[in-house]
């Protein structure tokens, strides 16, 4: 036991020295464990979500665990434009080797909404648009590219700025699926792909889902199911099932992505799908 622990923490170890994160990939959605530093250090296994502009904490773990101090109510700009949400602040983050400091963190009951998908973290947009980013869903590590040649698929997507309907901090695809025109954005937070609630198309069937979101708690629902739905992003065609959805605007999930790596820069506004 010794053996495996001290083998272990080499591992650990070796990861920290090259700006290296492992990552870890379960119920179709992406992991991490993060070092949040107050008093002290916390090991945290968190979600990788492009789909939150903001870092989130759970509220139980915040306070029980971490001791945070979460302050009152005020108006953030996460996922909506205007919400109002307790927040805290976190003395520090390690992420890829890099500390980030004075975190802004939005607090919410994760436990009580997700239930057993429900991580105690999750690392928002805010810390992965800091530098380029590759995902090799291979070895199953993070890190952070400086400079590369691009070899895969490039997708350039447009800031949701742009658009009334999505909200703050989203990466958006346009496209068209029969005709009619489809956004559609990148979120690693979803465990399904959705198609827009507005769009005009035949469902191939039904199917029993458990769904939830920050809004409402985790439940098993009926939803419309489409199969074999094609589109194209750029000059690259794809070809996914999708679940109905609830919003003006679909969602890509990492099961989008067909289990290959990808480099994420936000500073290029690119998603680059990597060979295998």
């Amino acid at each position: 036991m010794k053996k495996i622990f001290l083998l272990y923490s080499m591992f650990v170890f070796a990861l920290l020295a090259h700006g290296q994160s492992k990552l870890i990939i379960k119920d179709s959605l992406l992991y991490t464990h993060t070092d949040l530093l107050t008093t002290k250090s916390f090991s945290v296994l968190s979600l990788i979500d492009t789909g939150c502009s903001l870092c989130v904490i759970d509220s139980t773990f915040a306070k029980d665990t971490i001791g945070l101090i979460i302050e009152e109510q005020e108006r953030v700009s996460v996922n909506t434009k205007s919400n109002r949400m307790s927040i805290c602040i976190v003395d520090s983050i390690r992420f890829c080797g890099k500390i980030y400091r004075k975190v802004y963190c939005i607090v919410a009951d994760l436990k009580g909404t997700f239930q057993r998908f429900a991580p105690d973290f999750i690392l928002g947009a805010d810390i992965l648009r800091d530098r380029p980013l590759k995902f090799d869903c291979s070895s199953l590590i993070v890190e952070p590219v400086k400079t590369h040649r691009k070899e895969g698929t490039v997708l350039k997507w447009k800031s949701s700025d742009a658009y009334s309907n999505i909200p703050v901090g989203y990466m958006v695809f346009e496209t068209k699926i029969q005709g009619e025109s489809v956004c559609f954005v990148f979120d690693t937070g979803s465990r399904n792909n959705k198609l827009p609630n507005n769009i005009h198309m035949e469902p191939s069937g039904l199917l029993q889902k458990e769904s939830a979101d920050i809004n409402h708690q985790l439940a098993t629902q009926q939803l419309r199911l489409y199969k074999n739905v094609k589109f194209q992003i750029g000059k690259q065609t794809f070809t996914l099932d999708f679940l109905e959805g609830k919003k003006e605007y679909g969602l890509l999930g990492l099961g989008f992505l067909g289990g290959r790596s990808f480099i994420l820069n936000y500073g290029e506004k690119t998603l680059e799908i990597l060979p295998f």
